[in-house]
């Protein structure tokens, strides 16, 4: 039997329950008043969810994803998980991290040449034990990680392509669709309720918040995009429809119900841009909160920038999710010695 919307977080919270799952994750993640961050903006309240708290190998969004996505890898009995990521993913870490609590080996290709500085989330995947190998292009890519599955197979393993999985896309939507149940529930105990929650999302895990939004109602989804490769409303109602369907769930959701920015991407994918150091900036500063330069870094530039327009008044309550990066701050190291840069004469160390 489907759930009609509109629903409750219980509602939800059963329905996510009849899907497999593994432990991994610090759950709930705290959600935090930024009150300084509120008072620089002079905007509305405003809340940070702690998602880079998830408790594995620096935390992150992607725990929570992998929850579901390597529940439908141990159903296969995948002793090997085989991932196609960039170098400085953010889900390449936190994978290695969930497949060692899981006694799983991981092999990662990773697309570009070595770097000569191993650091950021590249030096945590060593640090894991992860066997990483390099592609010079995504068809390369492919290529590798087909070999490497067809070797491991050869070999006796049990080896499993995560990224091919049905579950590698539905999986994010469904672990953000508890998320936003955790927010609501939060704020709900405090006698207030979402405005607007916020986002770094190329489709998958806003999928999940879009779903929250139609089925509890009452507060609006903006993500804020750091690629330009995806279309992304209809990608992310694509994905939402899918997970509805997985989990009974009586919604639809169109592309004209995805609001997603795509305006903050700057020069290019993994580049970071100047709006976005500024609030990474902002964010330390005034919170003590560490977001990345790729991801939640620019994330929060597009909220910053809606905030200072006057898209909120004084008291609405506007929610942005962190959703981790931590790590690649070392892989940009020179982006926040602007005091030590200007004593060696403009030169980075």
């Amino acid at each position: 039997m489907s759930i009609e919307p509109p629903t409750t977080t219980k509602d939800i919270r059963a329905a996510i329950a009849k899907i497999p799952r593994v432990s991994l994750a610090c759950l709930p993640t705290p959600l935090q008043e930024a009150k300084q961050l509120s008072k620089a903006l002079g905007g509305p309240r405003i809340f940070v969810k702690r998602d880079d708290l998830t408790g594995v190998a620096f935390g992150g969004n992607k725990t929570r994803n992998l929850e579901f996505r390597l529940a439908a890898a141990r159903a296969s009995a995948a002793d090997t998980i085989v991932m196609e990521l960039d170098q400085q993913s953010n889900s390449a870490r936190q994978t290695v991290g969930c497949c060692n609590r899981l006694g799983k080996k991981t092999i990662l290709i990773l697309e570009g040449s070595e770097p000569e500085c191993i650091q950021g989330n590249l030096l945590v995947d060593h640090l894991l034990g992860a066997e990483v190998r390099f592609a010079s292009s995504r068809s390369e890519q492919r290529r590798m990680s087909r070999e490497a599955v067809a070797k491991e197979r050869a070999a006796g393993r049990a080896p499993c392509l995560l990224n091919d999985i049905p579950m590698f896309d539905e999986g994010s939507a469904i672990a953000y669709l508890e998320c936003a149940c955790e927010i609501v529930e939060a704020l709900e105990a405090q006698g207030l309720v979402p405005d607007c929650i916020y986002m770094s999302s190329s489709g998958k895990g806003q999928a999940g918040l879009i779903l929250a939004q139609q089925l509890l109602a009452g507060f609006q989804v903006r993500g804020i995009t750091a690629t330009s490769e995806f279309d992304i409303p209809p990608r992310g109602a694509e994905i939402a429809n899918r997970a509805a369907r997985t989990l009974g769930l009586d919604v639809s959701v169109s592309p004209v119900q995805i609001i997603n920015d795509d305006s903050f991407v700057g020069e290019k994918y993994g580049i970071p841009s100047e709006a976005g150091n500024d609030a990474v900036r902002l964010f330390a500063r005034t919170e003590g909160i560490v977001l990345d330069p790729v991801y939640t870094g620019k994330a929060a530039a597009g909220m910053i920038e809606h905030i200072r327009r006057g898209d909120f008044g004084s008291k609405d309550i506007v929610v942005f999710v962190h959703t981790g990066g931590t790590p690649a701050i070392f892989a940009y190291n020179h982006l926040w010695l602007e005091c030590q840069i200007e004593k060696k004469g403009g030169k980075t160390p």
